[in-house]
């Protein structure tokens, strides 16, 4: 299974500065999953200490879609929220939920009524949302 989900998915590189705190980060978490020497157990399967790294990777890119689409989302620009011919009103927010690979991630998505069409309204700004 996590075979299948490695070909889904392509590998991108990754900005060299924040690669370099991955690896400091690499080393902290390496200590609070393995205790003081930073490594487990001699004789630690290479399998198991692949779910581990897998694991917290996944969660990492889980939390950072989350955050990510929650901060896009409460900084939506104006325009977003205009419409021809229409005035639309703010209508507080909708919850958002999209399953990933590394998981479900959910988000406050911004939400409008139109007050000509009287029907809900859902900013469909670039880059807002599950499309993207």
């Amino acid at each position: 299974m996590a075979l299948d989900k490695r070909k889904q998915f392509k590998r991108s590189k990754i900005d060299p500065g924040v690669q370099q705190r991955l690896r400091g980060i690499a080393a902290e978490l390496r200590q609070m999953i393995y205790g003081e020497k930073g490594c487990p157990e001699w004789g630690t399967l290479f399998r198991e200490i692949e779910q581990d790294g897998m694991a917290v990777g996944l969660e990492l890119a889980r939390l950072l879609m989350e955050q990510s689409t929650g901060e896009q989302a409460r900084h939506m620009p104006r325009e977003a929220m205009q419409v021809p011919d229409d005035v639309v009103q703010p209508a507080g927010t909708d919850a958002a939920r999209l399953e990933t690979m590394a998981g479900e991630v959910c988000w406050e998505q911004p939400c409008g009524a139109l007050k000509q069409a009287r029907k809900a309204f859902f900013p469909s700004a670039e880059g807002l949302g599950a499309g993207s």
